[in-house]
């Protein structure tokens, strides 16, 4: 099967379930079933200490910039903290593509919203405050869109109609880096704000922050501003919260619920217009009467007193019935924002690099075992070794067969894996791996190599 840009690359099982399923199919005899498990444990073990430097590589270089961190920044007046950001970029696309992250550009990311914009609310994200926006995400599925009780357009549906869908991002990360130092405080301030941070845990994260010098003043000269980078990941997003998302937003109402609030309030000023008139022309009476100094009859105003007051209860009542109706407008935001926060985000910040190197290593491993599995035990009709095309088509099967998962393999990634591992021979554009023991030695001997210095002290002496 061809490329196809609307299946996903993910494959979503755990490499030890494909390792079972495949051991499960009695193609291989039961010797080999055993040998290929221990197969499929060397490929683990190498590509885990692999990423382990990789993921080394992100955690140094990301240290500065890390909101987080309660250790040191042991950075010079002269860091090049451009080089940092572009050495924990390249780290953190390496694990992305090999997690199998696509990336959502700005482009796509403003098509999405405007489609997407939730009904009575509009989250416009101030952009101008970011210097770097990369946003990759997962995944992407239609579910049920659960309807807001309360609103009338619901109200007028067929019960028995059609549920409303929505896209689903089943995994969405957020890179941003602020424009300039000056913004991080009140920038990291309300989006811990609006995170539910308590007062005694901000007491505590400034403790810390005065604790590592963050609030220090950075000398002057070449690189004295450290630049703050927020790093999220989250699950399971729909679209319609995507803008809850960033950290810095402004909360506008949309027409219609502008209209909502606007006509109680012109109707109840039309109900009242009649008494309001004569309680502001009484009330400019006697403002010029005071004014002007002339001696004021007060027992005039008596029979007037109650339908001035009256009036004006009116509309201080109309007036706060809008009032509370924009704050619980704006609490729709602020009430999503928090429920996406504590059931939706996996990790944040420095996490983030852990939480990728698992899940770039689980992926890497399922397309190499699967790939290795159906070179060495099966062939095509014709009883030939597979094809590239060939072997990308019978794993699409068998994935679509044994699990009903429907997803593009990367048979391109999972071949050049299986190359540079040296478990693969090629003939005339047909592709065939070496036996389980012969496997076994060449990754053994790629373990070995990783740490080679009783070998060499050996050879020394």
């Amino acid at each position: 099967m061809g490329e196809n840009s609307a299946l996903e690359k993910f494959i979503p099982l755990r490499t030890a379930d494909i390792v079972e399923a495949l051991c499960g199919e009695q193609t291989l005899p039961g010797e080999d079933r055993e040998k290929f498990r221990r197969v499929a444990g060397l490929v683990q073990a190498i590509y885990h200490y692999e990423y382990h430097r990789t993921l080394r590589q992100a955690r140094d270089a990301y240290h500065p910039f890390n909101p987080d961190a309660d250790t040191m920044k042991l950075c010079g007046p002269d860091e090049d903290y451009s080089a940092r950001f572009d050495s924990m970029v390249e780290a953190l696309e390496k694990l992305l593509e090999a997690a199998n992250y696509k990336e959502l550009s700005l482009d796509e990311l403003n098509e999405i919203m405007t489609k997407a914009a939730p009904r009575g609310l509009n989250i416009e994200v101030n952009r101008e405050k970011y210097e770097k926006i990369l946003i990759y995400r997962r995944g992407r599925k239609s579910v049920p869109k659960a309807p807001d009780p309360s609103a009338w357009w619901n109200r007028l549906k067929k019960k028995n109609g059609d549920p409303e869908t929505e896209d689903m991002l089943q995994r969405l990360l957020i890179l941003i880096k602020l424009k300039s130092e000056e913004d991080v405080e009140a920038f990291y301030d309300y989006y811990a704000e609006t995170a539910g941070e308590t007062g005694r845990e901000k007491q505590r994260r400034l403790l810390e922050e005065a604790v590592v010098g963050k609030r220090e003043s950075a000398p002057s000269g070449k690189g004295s501003k450290i630049p703050t980078i927020f790093l999220k990941i989250f699950k399971n997003v729909p679209v319609s919260t995507l803008e809850t998302l960033f950290p810095d937003v402004t909360i506008r109402m949309t027409l219609v619920d502008k209209g909502l609030i606007l006509l109680p309030l012109i109707g109840g000023l039309f109900s009242v217009v009649n008494k309001v008139i004569p309680a502001l022309v009484v009330i400019g009476t006697v403002i010029t009467a005071l004014v002007l100094g002339h001696t004021i009859n007060w027992s005039d105003f008596q029979d007037k007193l109650f339908p001035i007051l009256a009036a004006f209860s009116v509309v201080g009542m109309i007036a706060f019935k809008v009032f509370a109706k924009y704050k619980n407008t704006k609490e729709k935001h602020q009430a999503r924002l928090m429920k996406t926060l504590y059931f939706h985000n996996l990790d944040n910040n420095g996490g983030v690099f852990d939480f990728l190197v698992n899940e770039a290593e689980e992926e890497e491993c399922k397309e190499i075992i699967l790939a290795y599995y159906f070179l060495l035990a099966e062939r095509n009709a014709s009883g030939l070794p597979f094809t590239r095309e060939e072997l990308d088509d019978r794993i699409e099967e068998w994935m679509q067969e044994k699990f009903g998962v429907a997803m593009d393999f990367e048979v391109g990634d999972a071949v050049r894996k299986l190359e540079e591992k040296g478990i693969l021979e090629q003939k005339d554009g047909r592709y065939s791996v070496p036996s389980i023991r012969k496997t076994l030695e060449t990754l053994d001997g790629l373990w070995d190599n990783f740490f080679p210095y009783n070998n060499e002290a050996t050879a020394e002496s």
